[in-house]
């Protein structure tokens, strides 16, 4: 039987299967195909952001706490305690990204941006200040681990924009769009 017989229906797509229509030019081939799919490269931006806030927060507590759980190897030596400006820095910096990254979430694209955009400068601010250096192996582990979140981020920017574009239709007539 063919699907053009009487009384047999076409089995309708599945959502990821249907066909969206992109913005034309390279816009187009930088978005999702579907709002499925921008909604999961959102969602991962937002679990990377939020995984790092998670990872910075038990950073802290542990440069926080180490001076007092620390015993002395002599008596009136203290341990070394990490400046106040780096911990402070890296509290700003967590909760700016927690927040940033769930404003991603809730699909707001200026978040979106801000989230990527401000976790490149404040890499490069760290590598300006030395902080973040190529001289072992360790420093080669967290530089692909920055590499990674920003991959998550860019994906979360792209999505952002994906999903206002297949959610918000601007008006009749407006849109112009390639197959």
């Amino acid at each position: 039987m063919t699907p053009e017989e009487p009384g047999q229906q076409t089995p309708e797509p599945a959502a990821e299967e249907w066909d969206y229509a992109r913005p034309p030019g390279w816009r187009g081939r930088m978005m999702a195909t579907n709002p499925e799919q921008a909604r999961r490269w959102m969602r991962w931006a937002w679990l990377s952001g939020l995984a790092w806030w998670v990872w910075t927060m038990v950073v802290l507590m542990v440069w926080i706490s180490a001076p007092v759980l620390a015993e002395s190897e002599a008596e009136g030596a203290a341990p070394a305690i990490p400046p106040a400006n780096l911990l402070i820095y890296y509290g700003v910096e967590g909760l700016a990204i927690a927040l940033l990254a769930l404003g991603v979430m809730r699909r707001w694209r200026p978040t979106a941006i801000l989230l990527a955009a401000g976790f490149v400068v404040s890499r490069i601010a760290l590598i300006l200040l030395g902080l973040i250096t190529v001289e072992g192996f360790r420093d080669v582990i967290w530089l692909a681990i920055y590499g990674l979140l920003l991959f998550a981020f860019v994906r979360g920017v792209q999505g952002a924009f994906s999903y206002h574009w297949f959610t918000h239709p601007p008006e009749p007539g407006r849109r112009q769009t390639t197959n």
